[in-house]
């Protein structure tokens, strides 16, 4: 493929991307008819669960979907169909969400502070400048104190998809805007280039760090897998990211990935302590309806939000695109716009 035209490649693989969503939405369902054939057989030889499978089997489509394998596979072939062909057409639908967290001891100017929280474009890969482009504009329509961008922004390295991204330089002309690194930004060259490339267009790269926002303190973290990138002296440390923070001030904390709450309870408890909200992204929720189960169980924290220990809260957002598979669910494409306020 090396000598074939840029457009030929990246057509075959959204292709093959397309397909990869196909099939993650048909094994769910081949696997769990795959469990129903198998505890229907052992249900039947025991009087009171065969007299459970006759109760079911007195609906005629419940007993064909027990007993058929036409049926089987009929009903997971449509719907596969139906789940693939309304999450590509879902997955690029920005859906802009309102919601408001009341914060213990708020100190935001005027007892309100209003963010707009985006978060794993995954820019590269099945995800064009069109689609960046459509996030944008539903941030621009909303006024904002600040905009945060919560990591997973790329899956590519700068020189591949610089132009993809650049539609993201608009967010600082409309309001203050803040990043934090995500896991993705690790996997492919040097993160510092993304780094330095934001820092041109006046992004602020909250490395560990923190900075005042109209009577709060924001710091950012670098995401939980940054230890392991190779570079010098980058990894996730709250202790950094909240020093210097005054007293008595509100702190919101950029974490990527909700997991991190388990390390700041066990490495930085008495930072924990002091944070009034974590906002996070990472989950996707899931991405595909088959997945949730399987997420919802693996993770400690999915969507939505949390109280996490010492009083704080922690906001998770499903992503504001997608990554692989040019999927997602429905309404699930997300800006957050939050209104923080004190209680």
């Amino acid at each position: 493929m090396y000598y074939v035209p840029a457009t030929l490649q990246y057509l075959l693989f959204d292709v093959t991307a397309i397909c990869a969503g196909i099939w993650t939405n048909m094994i769910a369902f081949v696997c769990g008819f795959g469990l129903v054939n198998f505890f229907a057989k052992q249900m039947k030889m025991y009087s009171f669960t065969l007299a459970i499978l006759n109760l079911i089997g007195k609906i005629p489509y419940f007993h064909a979907l027990l007993w058929s394998r036409r049926s089987q596979l009929k009903f997971t072939f449509v719907v596969t169909l139906l789940l693939s062909v309304s999450m590509f057409i879902s997955r690029d639908w920005i859906v802009v969400k309102h919601k408001t967290i009341n914060l213990r001891n708020f100190t935001g100017e005027g007892n309100r502070l209003t963010l707009a929280v985006i978060s794993d474009l995954h820019a590269g890969a099945s995800v064009y400048k069109e689609q960046v482009d459509k996030v944008v504009e539903k941030v621009l329509e909303n006024p904002v104190d600040g905009i945060l961008i919560v990591g997973d922004m790329v899956d590519a390295p700068v020189a591949e998809i610089e132009e993809r991204v650049k539609p993201i330089l608009q967010l600082p002309q409309h309001a203050p805007t803040f990043f934090v690194t995500g896991n993705h930004e690790y996997y492919y060259g040097d993160a510092r280039e993304w780094i330095q490339m934001y820092t041109n267009g006046k992004i602020k790269v909250l490395k560990n760090e923190n900075t005042m926002l109209k009577g709060v303190c924001l710091a950012g973290v670098n995401d939980i897998s940054s230890t392991k990138s190779g570079i010098s002296r980058h990894n996730m440390d709250l202790k950094s990211a909240t020093e210097g923070c005054p007293k008595d001030v509100s702190q919101i904390v950029m974490s990527h990935n909700p997991a991190s709450v388990r390390e700041f309870f066990v490495d930085h408890p008495k930072e924990l302590a002091d944070v009034d909200l974590i906002i996070s992204g990472h989950t996707h929720a899931g991405q595909f309806y088959v997945v949730i189960p399987v997420v919802y169980w693996l993770l400690p924290y999915f969507y939505g939000l949390y109280e996490i220990p010492f009083g704080g809260k922690l906001m998770i957002t499903a992503g504001s695109l997608y990554q692989g598979p040019p999927m997602k669910m429905l309404g699930m494409s997300e800006v957050w716009i939050l209104e923080l306020v004190g209680v």
